[in-house]
């Protein structure tokens, strides 16, 4: 049994993550910025077994209450030994230089932030231990030489974190710990529908197909995410749910052989 902390794990994918660490008899340290939403959804995952969970507020951009999640973490179930950096926002509306200043501070505090001073406090606590796994949650935006509209801010962040685990591996090399990423590709988290209720019903239609591609529900991926993170000893893994291989792929049943992904019509979009 591992006693697991996902930031940012009240709603979209590190719900998901969290549900599934539940579902596989592991506890789990669940965050939010309201410490009404973190206590819920605690308490919502403790009753749906077998694992168990707490929940706390944290602001991952406060190195202060990220230190106060792992200690709450360590009280309640008496170590950490997998702590994902999840916490993060994403928009897709605006060019660099339109991005407005609450929403720059936003992406740079929650993603950036965020994975710098939980990498800092997961990482002094794990080398105490000499043992334990730190995973930080990457983008597709970022990667290789496509540039993805509207997300360069973001992006940025995203690169950042690349970056941020490379320097991580090779800090930490030697100190028995397990470090690795997460991509989880374009999973329909309540963020990502804040974006598409931006878009124009002409706007909608234009990106649907695309996103009917692409796209994967929540529960889709992360039961093969967390079974990977479970299995994972190979240091410096990046789990990756969406390959270039699994997305041409699916282009080519699309376009090739007409298979059709309809993800939308449960929620009743056009």
């Amino acid at each position: 049994m591992a006693n697991v902390v996902v930031t940012g794990s009240t709603k979209g994918i590190g719900h998901g993550l969290a549900e599934e660490f539940i579902r596989r008899n592991h506890n789990v340290t669940v965050s939010s910025r309201s410490q009404a939403d973190a206590e819920r959804v605690a308490a919502e995952l403790t009753a749906m077994g077998p694992g168990k969970a707490t929940g706390i507020a944290c602001d991952v951009s406060i190195k202060s209450q990220v230190q106060g999640l792992w200690d709450h973490a360590v009280a309640t179930f008496g170590s950490v030994d997998i702590w994902i950096n999840n916490a993060g926002h994403a928009t897709a509306r605006f060019l660099v230089h339109d991005l407005p200043e609450n929403l720059v501070h936003t992406l740079i505090d929650s993603n950036l932030k965020g994975a710098v001073f939980g990498s800092q406090v997961a990482i002094g606590g794990m080398r105490k231990r000499g043992h334990g796994a730190l995973y930080n949650m990457l983008g597709g935006s970022f990667q290789g030489n496509r540039l993805t509209p509207n997300m360069g801010v973001y992006s940025a962040t995203k690169s950042g974190i690349w970056r941020l685990t490379k320097y991580l591996l090779e800090e930490n090399k030697g100190e028995g710990l397990m470090i690795g990423s997460i991509s989880p590709g374009m999973l329909i988290s309540d963020n990502w529908f804040d974006e598409q209720k931006l878009l124009t019903e002409e706007e909608w239609l234009e990106v649907k197909p695309v996103l009917n591609t692409l796209c994967d529900y929540v529960e889709t991926a992360t039961p093969w995410i967390v079974d990977e993170v479970l299995a994972n000893k190979t240091y410096g893994k990046r789990i990756a749910w969406l390959t270039g291989g699994k997305i041409m792929k699916r282009f080519f049943d699309a376009k090739v052989l007409g298979k059709k992904r309809d993800l939308f019509s449960r929620y009743g979009l056009p």
